[in-house]
């Protein structure tokens, strides 16, 4: 990673402030911090927030810890990370909320156990990181962090919050929480059908023809035949090594096995999720006539 104080690059560039000002408007270069600048790269909004967060670390004080979504970000819990979002501590040797556009500080109270050093930088622990979303997040957003953090096998009970701000909100994405969901889209989807009063699937069941031949192992399964898949755009770009033509043809072929056997198959992806009663609705003209059973929040 290549940065600069603001001086140094006025310098190499040979500019006043007014010419570094016309390179932030246009582009061509991000700040990531008072006084730290960087040329732009075409980087994900996850990358370009860790690299306002390494460049906030040269400056916080002791007691200062990356917390909620950017520490979520060093645990590799699944968040979603905007442009917008500062980079987040919280501060434990006191000080008020404040906030800018590339930093925002909470005061707080953290125990011994409530902190760590993730790749090299101070931040809220798993547990405590987990809560805090819990408490925070909208309904969807928290049970991904939950689901993520049964999954790498933290305590139900211990994820629990009694009192204090947001632990109804906690209480609720903690107990529908499930440790079978395999990714941010699944959970999302999940805890989506849940505020539509869908009934709930259960998750990555097997299945095997009459025979007892292997099929498949769908992401939801309502019984009766009728099973979902999520489809994470990771699975036809590469990211797990296989070539996107090959995994898609493989996933057709795995359909089609389902469907010989009579199963029916619902498909949806991300961007049908930001669709608002999209995905809903194709799971109930699935499971119309079926037996309604209210989710549980």
């Amino acid at each position: 990673m290549t940065v600069f104080t603001t001086k140094s690059w006025m310098f190499d560039q040979d500019c006043d402030r007014m010419g570094m000002n016309r390179a932030l408007r246009s582009g061509a270069l991000v700040r990531l911090r008072r006084g730290v600048v960087m040329p732009a790269e075409d980087l994900p909004v996850w990358q370009l927030h860790r690299r306002r967060m390494d460049a906030a670390a040269l400056t916080i004080n002791h007691g200062t810890y990356f917390a909620f979504q950017s520490a979520a970000l060093l645990h590799g819990l699944p968040v979603r990370i905007v442009e917008a979002l500062p980079v987040q501590v919280v501060r434990t040797l006191g000080g008020r909320h404040t906030r800018n556009r590339l930093l925002q500080a909470t005061p707080a109270v953290l125990d011994d156990a409530d902190i760590a050093i993730v790749d090299g930088l101070p931040a809220t622990g798993l547990h405590r990181t987990v809560t805090d979303l819990a408490r925070r997040l909208p309904f969807p957003d928290a049970v991904a962090v939950v689901d993520a953090a049964l999954r790498r096998g933290l305590d139900r009970h211990g994820l629990a919050t009694p009192s204090g701000y947001g632990h109804a909100r906690a209480a609720r994405a903690v107990a529908f929480g499930d440790g079978a969901s395999e990714s941010f889209g699944e959970s999302h989807s999940r805890a989506r059908m849940a505020l539509a009063n869908i009934p709930i699937p259960q998750l990555q069941v097997e299945q095997f023809t009459a025979d007892g031949r292997f099929l498949g192992r769908p992401d939801f399964d309502w019984g009766d035949g009728i099973i979902g898949e999520y489809d994470g755009g990771s699975k036809y770009d590469g990211t797990y090594g296989d070539e996107p033509r090959t995994v898609i043809e493989a996933e057709k072929l795995r359909q089609q096995a389902f469907m010989d056997e009579g199963y029916t198959v619902i498909r949806w992806g991300w961007k049908e999720l930001q669709s608002p009663g999209v995905v809903e609705g194709r799971i109930r003209r699935a499971l119309a006539g079926r037996p309604f059973r209210r989710a549980q929040l």
